[in-house]
């Protein structure tokens, strides 16, 4: 008996000594989480106000946070391999005759039998199965966590390409208002030089076709601008009646590559790299786990319980408590080739496991490169653009001079005005592209976000 409670006090303080400190998260009246909420001017909604909501509430990243709680639980019940196990057990059986006793030969009036018992087992030794099983789930723990990682930026990057494709709207948006203040500005002129014999009718009638397709143009810039509006609350889960607004405005952020610098950069950091290097961790304890089949198992038990009647006594009806303990120990001699089998099939593991990296580090060099060429780019049909559009400018203002003077048609200050739009539009456009290959590029580094997310 008293062998029995040192061995529990004894192993119980061990267990808990080891056990993990449990975070306590305040959850709501519906026993969910609490989440701090994030507050935003809806009037002025900022890159960053996106990108935080996102982070917060977007699906794929509440997935992934879910994905990397169950890959935490996994590794608590891994570490149980090895813990103490404390069982309570109660056994009561209905006899169908009654229990006789050898001394006299009386029959019993009590038909039942009954046994209850405390059972402890602790294992010694598995074989390393169970050391290989807990860094297996601390791996995949790792892994779900590079992923979320992962997850987030990709998150981030589709945020951004959604808020900046909202902005290019409204700049698209803003263009087709300046266009059809010229064109009816243009109108009202003809109009005014027709009443006063000026011009002809045919000058009317162009300037009235121009500023019906300018109203057409802007109606649909208004629809274009509402679409890309709705495309981002709906990306961060934001009621899409609710509407928002910003002063931001479509402009080109300078941004330069490190090729060089940055490729040994995402070597260190990209989550993709991290997940495949730990693969390879993996795949080395699955031939850990692999080579313990062969390894003996090994194992100390104790029970503790009573019995009614009690085995112990021959020819006497008792009651009585008992104790017992023992060793045991599993040595395995003939698995028909099993062990063999399992670390033949490790070694492959291992080897695809190296090969996955190989291609994966090969395939961010690519991608890394071919986002930069497309960055570089960029950034000079940005600054082409650019200085085209002061060309067209100044080519507006000299036309309408000329218009004015009489030196220029219709047609031509029409064309003039026309070449300006555009080109404002292929400027925004350009501005638009360069911001989409800068986010592709810090996604292929490995950088997007990184300060987010620390």
């Amino acid at each position: 008996m008293k062998i029995f409670k040192v061995i529990i006090l004894l192993v119980l303080s061990v267990s808990s000594a080891a056990a993990a400190e449990i975070e306590i998260q305040p959850l709501d009246k519906d026993l969910n989480p609490v989440k701090e909420e994030i507050s935003f001017d809806k009037y002025n909604f900022k890159l960053e106000d996106a990108v935080k909501i996102a982070l917060r509430q977007n699906r794929s990243v509440i997935d992934s946070d879910i994905s990397y709680d169950k890959a935490s639980s996994s590794v608590g019940e891994a570490r149980t391999a090895m813990s103490t196990k404390v069982s309570a057990n109660f056994k009561q059986t209905r006899l169908g005759y009654h229990t006789v006793m050898a001394a006299t030969g009386a029959p019993l009036n009590k038909k039942d039998t009954q046994s209850y018992y405390a059972e402890l087992s602790q294992p010694l030794f598995l074989g390393k199965k169970d050391r290989a099983a807990l860094e297996s789930a601390r791996i995949g723990r790792d892994i779900a966590g590079f992923s979320k990682t992962l997850t987030k930026q990709q998150i981030i990057m589709i945020v951004s390409m959604r808020y900046y494709s909202w902005l290019f709207a409204r700049a698209v948006e803003s263009v087709g208002k300046e266009d059809l203040d010229l064109a009816q500005a243009h109108f009202e002129l003809v109009s005014k030089r027709y009443a006063a014999q000026q011009t002809s009718k045919y000058e009317v009638l162009r300037a009235e076709v121009r500023l019906t397709q300018s109203k057409s143009a802007y109606l649909k810039s208004q629809n274009d601008a509402k679409l890309a509006e709705l495309d981002l609350l709906n990306v961060l889960s934001l009621p899409i009646d609710g509407g928002i607004d910003t002063k931001a405005k479509l402009v080109a952020i300078d941004y330069e590559a490190e090729l060089d610098k940055d490729l040994e950069t995402a070597k260190r950091v990209r989550e993709d790299i991290k997940i495949k290097t730990k693969m390879q961790d993996i795949a080395q304890q699955t031939m850990v786990a692999a080579k313990g089949e062969n390894q003996p198992v090994v194992s100390l038990w104790a029970q503790y319980g009573v019995e009614d009647p009690s085995s112990r006594y021959s020819g006497a009806f008792k009651r009585d408590d008992y104790w017992m303990a023992g060793l045991v120990m599993n040595v395995p001699i003939v698995d028909a080739g099993l062990t063999k089998s399992k670390v033949a099939k490790a070694h492959t593991e291992i080897r695809k496991a190296k090969n996955d990296l190989e291609d994966t580090l090969e395939q961010a060099e690519l991608e890394i490169r071919q986002a930069a060429l497309t960055l570089h780019s960029s950034a000079e049909i940005v600054a082409a653009q650019k200085e085209n559009m002061k060309q067209a400018e100044e080519t507006v203002r000299l036309a309408k001079v000329r218009y004015e003077n009489g030196i220029f048609t219709q047609v031509d200050l029409f064309d003039a005005e026309n070449a300006w739009s555009n080109t404002k539009l292929l400027y925004n456009q350009a501005v638009l592209g360069h911001h989409n290959a800068r986010l592709a590029y810090q996604l292929a580094v490995g950088n997007l976000g990184r300060e987010l997310l620390k």
